[in-house]
């Protein structure tokens, strides 16, 4: 039996339909503080779902998607 460990991928959905690619800086760390951490750069994520699409091309995805509200 071999035992494969897969790579975390973190995308971040912009509300202009944009696609950055996050580091996963800390595979100890949970998707939420991954997402916390990258929130001090990208203030959207602060207001963001996470959406887990699971194995894509042997990296297992994990989606930030910007919640663009609007007020009133």
């Amino acid at each position: 039996m071999q035992v494969t460990s897969i790579t975390r991928k973190f995308v971040l959905l912009t509300g202009n339909k944009e696609k950055v690619e996050l580091e996963d800086m800390n595979p100890d760390l949970g998707n939420e503080q991954i997402m916390e951490h990258y929130s001090m750069i990208y203030p959207e994520l602060t207001n963001a779902n996470v959406l887990d699409k699971g194995i894509i091309d042997g990296f297992h995805e994990i989606h930030f998607q910007s919640i663009a509200g609007t007020k009133g």
